[in-house]
């Protein structure tokens, strides 16, 4: 008895899945003004009748655009943390996080948020949460542990890796954003090796010679 209500659930979100695929592309193609819904349909098939049931609204169906792609994408910038060398683990995180919002559709999603922030302003704080305030609460908790355990001179560890990802971040992401140059690999590497260095010269000299 319950295999077509199951299987009508599978293809359900089979083809709620195929929408999301073929709209990210065509708004992150495009842009959230310049898409349309008649764009996706075009690309999808199927009547105007089936793609309003699974999104009544094109902003409905950017809302869950950004959603789908930061909980995919944005969930990266979550790397564990443990207990090992605090230059190693800083490294990891920053090119993880550099990665992640170097990465095609971390730019594009970066790129649609900065457009959209002031019409879509919950939209833009569900972003936020999720992208980089995940990732400076993540790495704030890690410092918080080794201030108390190692004596890292820290006064806030929430606002040190607040600073510590802008360095990271610094003009090697704008100049992504912007298209002006894609950085090379080395390039990604050099502005977190960089920016490791000036946060630990900042935070615990002692450790750097350990």
């Amino acid at each position: 008895m319950n295999e077509k209500p199951n299987g009508h659930a599978r293809r359900r979100a089979a083809k709620r899945a195929e929408i999301l695929a073929a709209a990210t592309e065509i708004f992150f193609e495009e842009g959230y003004g310049r898409a349309s819904m008649d764009a996706v349909l075009v690309r999808t098939g199927g009547s105007k009748r089936t793609l309003y049931k699974y999104f009544h609204s094109k902003d409905e169906l950017f809302a869950a655009i950004v959603s789908n792609v930061s909980d995919r994408v944005l969930a990266a910038l979550r790397p564990p943390l443990e207990d090992g060398d605090i230059r190693e683990t800083l490294t990891t995180m920053g090119e993880r996080y550099l990665g992640v919002l170097l990465s095609p559709e971390g730019l594009a999603l970066y790129r649609n948020m900065v457009a959209e922030a002031p019409y879509f302003p919950e939209l833009a704080g569900t972003f936020f949460s999720n992208g980089p305030g995940r990732a400076s609460c993540h790495l704030a908790a890690f410092l918080r542990d080794r201030k108390a355990r190692a004596g890292l001179q820290i006064e806030d560890p929430q606002r040190a890796a607040e600073q510590f990802l802008g360095m990271v971040r610094g003009d090697v992401h704008l100049s992504a954003v912007l298209e002006v140059r894609r950085p090379a690999k080395t390039a990604v590497r050099k502005a977190v090796a960089t920016a490791v260095d000036i946060f630990l010269v900042g935070t615990a000299p002692d450790v750097r010679k350990g």
